[in-house]
């Protein structure tokens, strides 16, 4: 799997493309600087330059500027599967060096494709699952006589996964394709551009336009374009105006990273499960399955995150894990772990020293260390006996979002592989997830607009009080913590997460009208009636209330209160997604209109070490 950014330049009038596509790999060193490198044709001949170093750096130090090319791709990585070294930087090649190809995504059936092409003996270098796109048209000119073109439009049909990429052909075509995340396609007076975000066309495009799921771009050597579906028939495309503020380009268009990275989580999810190799979160499955006590470790979010595993866990393999502070264990816990005990360590970055010294404590007691982290080049995977990769993609902001969503989808995940493990579940629930987490993408991607709106309009109601609660109950109740922190971190207004049955036992004493209640509704019928009342208590006492909840559960006529409404998922279990979405937009928001430094809250970091 990679997360990255991809470029594709071709020169409309024999001007150099090189140095145009430097200059939008920079603008999307964003989404990952692990690795960088180029690919162009000089004289009907690929070159390929690449190391694991930023763009910056790999300009400098292989003298990119001495090369003149008017077709060029170009990377920038960050590394989620196969180590950030110059084999598995982009682009790849094939064994003839007629097709380089760049990636950005995953390819479900990798392992599939790399044991046909080792057996047909195609050398493949890397641990990247892209190198097998150029082998596998390379086969199929030889296997079915195609020609380069033609082998490169069949080799998508072979494609599984969340993914886009870029071939350059050494005739000089460019050939694009998406598969569940979309590529910009821009126009301009001296180039024609693909980029994997707008602020990738940034100075090189006036206009654009979208390349959607399942469509193919065709650049020819001549510089004429034309789309098609996944059937072959041409494609339509409306171009429009690239206005992106220049203040706006190094977060994509968005006012602050934090809002980039929420619109992310649609496609963040899918990365996720692309992310997972089957054979690793099966035998993750037996592990828990066959461990005498399971424990959870993490800080902040990803604690959160752990405490919503526990309700997964519990309700479909019949554990129930300890979930515990990674500040905690060391001291009050890890003296009882032992030999068939399993350990659940959570960390964003791999690199919290909290978590790391709990992995390091459990293995020495006996226990089986799994990791899970969003960066797998971190000590974390170096300390875990097995690891999975949570695959959201570079987090820039530091209140976390997308990174958040995409745990609790991989936990969701290891909870059905271990309830298929037990036998308490069949194969076919976790057949089902890509499924469900498709359908629930392109819900959150179009409501996703909409939701911001409504989220906009009442954060007002928060944005002035000096303090509040987060309340509810059940498998949201870390929802609820989760959303006070993000408060607490985006905008510094105090917030505190409630159990909606605590809330009578103390809190609800101090509620006045300079604080706000925030509550999410429960995803059972009588919690959900249980919180409304309580809700409708609450307003008498003038607090600024606000409900956050999944259409179709409880009709709220009969109750007087702002509501921040998300479409309901097909699955129970993945409603806690869109629910998240819509408490992290409002404490967005809230900072927005509080002024605060969103991105770089004050003592906060992304990395916590000390």
């Amino acid at each position: 799997m990679i997360v990255g950014g991809l470029i594709a330049v071709k020169s409309k009038k024999g001007i150099n493309a090189i140095e145009a596509s430097l200059e939008s790999l920079k603008r999307m060193e964003f989404r990952g600087r692990d690795s960088s490198g180029l690919a162009f044709l000089i004289q009907g001949k690929i070159e390929v330059i690449k190391d694991a170093v930023p763009v910056d750096i790999l300009s400098k130090s292989y003298d990119l500027s001495s090369f003149k090319s008017d077709v060029v791709l170009g990377h920038t990585r960050y590394s989620t599967h196969g180590k950030a070294d110059k084999v598995n930087a982009h682009p790849h090649i094939d064994c003839r060096g007629s097709v380089a190809v760049v990636g950005d995504g995953a390819l479900i059936n990798y392992e599939d494709l790399l044991t046909k092409l080792l057996s047909e003996n195609h050398l493949v270098r890397s641990k990247c699952d892209f190198e097998v796109v150029p082998h596998l048209i390379e086969f199929l000119t030889v296997s079915e006589g195609s020609s380069l073109l033609k082998a490169t439009l069949d080799a998508f049909k072979f494609l599984r996964g969340v993914f886009s990429l870029a071939a350059l052909l050494s005739d000089g075509h460019i050939v694009a394709y998406t598969s569940k995340q979309p590529l910009y396609v821009g126009e301009g007076n001296e180039f024609t551009s693909i980029a994997s975000t707008k602020s990738g066309l940034y100075g090189i495009a006036e206009v654009y336009t979208t390349l959607e799921d399942g469509e193919v771009l065709l650049l020819t050597p001549g510089g004429d374009m034309k789309f098609v579906d996944s059937e072959g028939r041409t494609v339509f495309k409306v171009f429009k105006p690239l206005d992106l503020s220049p203040s706006l380009v190094s977060t994509d268009g968005y006012p602050h990273h934090m809002l980039r990275e929420v619109y992310e989580i649609p496609y963040a999810i899918l990365r996720t499960y692309s992310a997972v190799q089957r054979k690793y979160l099966e035998l993750v499955g037996r592990v828990l399955a066959q461990s005498d006590n399971v424990y959870v470790v993490a800080n902040g979010t990803s604690l959160h995150a752990g405490m919503i595993f526990a309700y997964y866990l519990s309700e479909l393999a019949g554990k129930v894990p300890i979930v515990i502070s990674a500040a905690e264990f060391p001291y009050y816990y890890v003296d009882k772990v032992k030999v068939g005990d399993a350990v659940i360590a959570v960390s964003q970055s791999g690199e919290t020293r909290d978590v790391l010294k709990s992995a390091y404590e459990a293995r020495l007691h006996g226990a089986t260390v799994v990791g899970l982290t969003n960066n797998i080049n971190s000590r974390l995977t170096r300390f875990s006996n097995i690891y999975l990769p949570i695959g959201a993609g570079p987090e820039i902001s530091v209140p976390a979002t997308k990174t958040f969503t995409s745990t609790v989808v991989l936990l969701y995940m290891v909870a059905l592989a271990t309830a298929l493990a037990s036998k308490t579940l069949s194969s076919e629930a976790l057949d089902k997830v890509f499924e469900d987490l498709s359908n629930l993408s392109s819900t959150l991607l179009s409501v996703i607009d909409k939701l911001n709106a409504v989220a906009k309009e009442k954060a007002k109601l928060i944005a002035g009080k000096r303090s509040g609660y987060v309340v509810s109950r059940g498998l949201t109740y870390p929802l609820a913590l989760e959303a006070a922190l993000k408060i607490k971190e985006a905008s510094y207004i105090h917030a505190e997460g409630v159990q909606g049955g605590e809330l009578r036992h103390g809190p609800i004493s101090i509620l006045d009208k300079d604080m706000f209640t925030i509550f999410i509704e429960p995803l059972e019928e009588d919690a959900a009636r249980d919180i409304h009342k309580l809700a409708s208590e609450v307003l008498d006492y003038g607090a600024s209330t606000l409900l956050i909840r999944s259409e179709g559960l409880v009709d709220v006529k009969e109750v007087n209160l702002e509501v921040i409404e998300v479409p309901k998922s097909s699955n129970k279990h993945l409603t806690v997604i869109p629910l998240s979405l819509a408490a992290q937009l409002l404490s967005y928001w809230i900072a927005n209109y509080v002024g605060s430094p969103i991105d770089k809250p004050r003592r906060l970091f992304k990395v916590v070490s000390n």
